[in-house]
């Protein structure tokens, strides 16, 4: 998401993990980071940054006749 969550946002897990509600949950590390950490455990991540000719690039490469 590429932002700092709220106060809001870290108090709602907080509330919740002390609430009748997470009753089942324990020995969960939780990780509340808006996505950045699904996003670093991809080794094809650094995809995202290539700019739209090097994608054409390899489309049409990939196109090519042997």
């Amino acid at each position: 998401m590429k932002r700092f969550g709220t106060r809001e946002e870290l108090a709602n897990l907080a509330v919740y993990l002390v609430s009748e509600q997470s009753a089942y949950v324990n020995g969960e590390c939780v990780t509340i980071d808006g996505g950045q950490w699904l996003r670093e455990a991809s080794p094809f991540n650094d995809l995202l940054e290539l700019p739209d000719e090097a994608w054409d690039a390899m489309e049409a490469a990939r196109k090519a006749p042997p």
